[in-house]
């Protein structure tokens, strides 16, 4: 008389201390935002920069990597923010005379200001993420945290297949630009 054996039931896997949650996951995306910085973010959330990178690759076209774009996309803004400031204000030369500041005069870079005139799609990194940058970063945070992790054809929302399209069209940008960077 033989009994089966039942098979051992997998208890659910839980997250480890050192593994990406979609909590991790968007307090990444703020803190890349405001740094600028893959390290830095990454250390916030107590995980290493070759981690992100990596989870960055696996989940390439879907809202993770949109949002990593859109979080680089705000250090561009701030960039040509401060480009168009100095193109347009100068940068203020101080004049010392025997060791005392005795004026100072405002320079101008004129290559500057012709680079940004002739150059303005070089400032900021691709349309979608500046798209979605515009719309709302935290829309994006909220879902990665909370919705779905890949772009499914029932988001008839706001855009429906219009999104879809741009969102793969993304993705296949994505994967171009996505070379070796861990």
């Amino acid at each position: 008389m033989t009994t089966a054996l039942k098979p051992a039931l997998k208890p659910a896997r839980t997250a480890h201390h050192n593994s990406w949650t979609r909590t991790k996951m968007t307090i990444f995306l703020r803190e890349l935002a405001a740094s600028q910085s893959v390290s830095q973010a990454a250390s916030a959330v107590g995980l290493s920069r070759q981690s992100a990178y990596k989870l960055r690759d696996r989940l390439v076209g879907t809202p993770f990597a949109l949002g990593w774009e859109v979080a680089l996309e705000a250090g561009i803004t701030q960039l040509a923010h401060a480009m168009l400031d100095r193109a347009i204000n100068g940068v203020e030369v101080p004049h010392y005379y025997k060791g005392e500041l005795v004026g100072t005069s405002r320079q101008y870079d004129e290559r500057l200001a012709i680079w940004i005139a002739a150059n303005p799609w070089k400032v900021g990194r691709h349309q979608l993420a500046r798209e979605y940058s515009a719309k709302g970063f935290d829309e994006l945070l909220a879902r990665i945290e909370s919705g779905p992790l890949d772009w499914t054809d029932e988001e008839a929302g706001r855009e429906g297949a219009e999104a879809l399209r741009r969102a793969r069209t993304y993705q296949g940008a994505l994967e171009g630009w996505y070379g070796s960077n861990a």
